[in-house]
C-alpha cells in the first residue's frame, strides 16, 4: 500500500506571526521524519516565498498564493487523486503529534493498511454530539482514495463565516460509509489545541473577523440534518 502525508500550509507575511508558523511547520516535519521517514509528504504551500524547510523526508510542494482554508483542502485533495498514492493522512502546518508508547506511530500505519478502502479519525472530546472525534478532525485523519474520491470536501467555508468543513466532512463520512469507518488505537492523537505550553491561536482566527456563533449554529443544524438522513444537505440553503 502506498501512503502519503497531505499538509496544507500557509505563512502569513507579518515577520512574528510568520517566524512563529514556520517554526511550528519545522516541529512537525521533524516529528514526521522520526516517526515515518519513509512516507512522502505532499505539502499545499501558500505565501511560502524563500522558505526552505529542513528534513531528509520526501517533500512534493506546489507553491500559490494565499488560497484560503476551504480552496487549501479542495486543491490538496485533487493533487492526492492525481498521483498513485492510495490513502493519505492530513495535517494542518501548525499539528503536534504524540504518540504513548515506542510503537503506536507502527500500530496506526497497521491500522490503515489493514483497512485499504477504509477511512479514520482520531477520537476525543470533541464538539461533535455524533462522532466524538478530536477537536481537529483532519489532522491525523487517514482516507483512502477510494472514499476520497467519491467525497470531495463540503463546500462550507469558515472564512466566509457559513460552517465548519471538517466537521461537515467527517460527520457525512461517519454516517454515509460507517461501513468502512476504522478506529485508530488511543496511544496517538494531535494535541496541538490542547498544548498548555502553545498559547497563540491559530493564524486565521487571530484575524477575529469571523462570526463564531453563525458558523456553530449552521454546522451543527447540518449535522443534525446529516445524521437524520445520511446524507449531505444542499448547503446553499443554510449559506
Amino acid at each position: 500500500m502506498k501512503i502519503c502525508f497531505g499538509i496544507v500550509s500557509w505563512l502569513p507575511k507579518e515577520t512574528t506571526a510568520r517566524e512563529l508558523r514556520i517554526d511550528r511547520l519545522n516541529r512537525l516535519f521533524k516529528q514526521l521524519e522520526e516517526l515515518w521517514p519513509e512516507i512522502p509528504i505532499l505539502i499545499v504551500a501558500q505565501d511560502w516565498n524563500d522558505y526552505q524547510p529542513n528534513t531528509k523526508s520526501s517533500l512534493f510542494v506546489q507553491k500559490y498564493p494565499r488560497l484560503g482554508i476551504l480552496k487549501a483542502r479542495q486543491t490538496l485533495r485533487e493533487w492526492f487523486l492525481s498521483l498513485d498514492y492510495d490513502y493519505i493522512v492530513m495535517f494542518d502546518d501548525d499539528a503536534i503529534i504524540q504518540v504513548d508508547n515506542d510503537h503506536a506511530h507502527l500500530d496506526y500505519i497497521k491500522c490503515i493498511e489493514e483497512h485499504p478502502d477504509g477511512f479514520a479519525f482520531i477520537h476525543g472530546k470533541g464538539s461533535c454530539l455524533y462522532t466524538g472525534y478530536a477537536d481537529s478532525q483532519l489532522n491525523l485523519c487517514a482516507i483512502s482514495k477510494k472514499i476520497y474520491q467519491e467525497v470531495p470536501m463540503p463546500q462550507a467555508d469558515p472564512q466566509l463565516s457559513q460552517a465548519f468543513e471538517d466537521r461537515l466532512f467527517s460527520t457525512y463520512l461517519h454516517f454515509a460509509y460507517m461501513k468502512q469507518e476504522f478506529e485508530f488505537p488511543p496511544t496517538i492523537r494531535c494535541i496541538h489545541f490542547k498544548n498548555k505550553d502553545e498559547v497563540a491561536p491559530s493564524t486565521w482566527s487571530a484575524e477575529k473577523k469571523y462570526n463564531w456563533s453563525r458558523m456553530r449554529l449552521n454546522t451543527r443544524i447540518i449535522e443534525d440534518y446529516i445524521a437524520a438522513h445520511k446524507k449531505m444537505p444542499d448547503l446553499k440553503r443554510y449559506f
